[in-house]
């Protein structure tokens, strides 16, 4: 008999269901993400992880489950799809993946030392390379009709906002005057959400990936340097070394020209959809990150250690 004590009624009630199907024993509700995900053990002693999920949007969740199925058989450290499936009268659905052992990223880089968080960077990095060699499983728009569609949403919906922040206009021209960039730039297959949390360190030392952002994503690869957070005071070297895993070495002067320009966009993005009082303070941080845009180098990356 699985032991629901420690969940809420309404997640019980969905173990309770699941375990007749599933040999569920032990359960535990993951806090992280907005979705509901359970650690689960089975009769059988198998940990994995699952998924609710409405099956509102079945077929998107059959996509994203084929989606991890391709990313794992081109050898790529992920979480394996096992079996999904309905239930609760068909309205609601189960996925089950297999369980990556260790913690994030956004817990273990805190307790590492500078160099740690270096060799750290540079698996993260090499391994969204390999991710980056996938194609696309569709023909995309080019990047620059798609991207620049979004500069300018961005650019028109930020000058509606009643409350500005000093130094913007700084980011609005780099944006306009720099379109060309985004011209020509290649398509792969993305994570789409490569962040911290989202980058696994097994006990062995082993870095992966889950979450996938489920929605057959694709654009430029380097696009997906653009979650590098304001607040990365506690891990520079890990970015730095991220950078240069994805290179194998010095990143090339473009790179950083385009970094500049998404990040650019990143910040502007965030203060659009924003009330908050940090708008200014994200402003600031970008504007010294790259000398008011002036060195599209960030201060924050060590060419020292290349």
């Amino acid at each position: 008999m699985v032991n629901v004590s420690s969940l809420s009624s309404e997640d019980a009630s969905v173990i309770l269901e699941l375990s007749d199907i599933l040999d569920i024993v032990v359960a535990e509700r993951l806090p992280k993400g907005h979705e509901r995900k359970f650690c689960i053990q089975t009769a059988q002693g198998e940990k994995r992880l699952l998924r609710v999920n409405s099956t509102e949007h079945y077929d998107w969740l059959e996509g994203d489950f084929r989606m991890y199925e391709y990313v794992a058989a081109s050898g790529i450290n992920v979480m394996l799809p096992v079996v999904m499936g309905t239930f609760r009268e068909g309205t609601l659905s189960y996925q089950i993946y297999t369980w990556f052992d260790g913690e994030d990223l956004a817990e273990a880089l805190p307790r590492m030392s500078s160099e740690e968080q270096f060799l750290a960077g540079l698996k993260s990095g090499a391994l969204m390379r390999r991710l980056h060699t996938l194609p696309p499983d569709h023909e995309p728009e080019p990047w620059g009709t798609r991207f620049g569609r979004k500069v300018q949403k961005i650019i028109q919906s930020y000058g509606k906002k009643r409350g500005k922040s000093q130094g913007v206009d700084l980011l609005v021209r780099y944006l306009q005057d720099h379109q060309e960039l985004l011209v020509n730039r290649p398509q792969t297959f993305t994570h789409g959400d490569w962040n911290t949390e989202n980058i696994m360190l097994s006990p062995d030392g082993q870095i992966g990936i889950v979450d996938l952002s489920g929605d057959k994503d694709c654009g430029d690869p380097w696009w997906e340097f653009w979650l590098i957070p304001h607040d990365l005071n506690s891990s520079p070297h890990f970015y730095t070394g991220q950078i240069q895993g994805y290179f194998g070495g010095k990143p090339p002067p473009e790179f950083f020209r385009m970094l500049s320009y998404y990040l650019a966009f990143a910040t502007l993005e965030f203060l659009s959809d924003s009330t908050g009082e940090g708008d200014t303070e994200n402003v600031k941080t970008t504007l010294e990150w790259f000398e008011d845009i002036r060195n599209p180098v960030p201060m924050w990356y060590f060419s020292q250690i290349e």
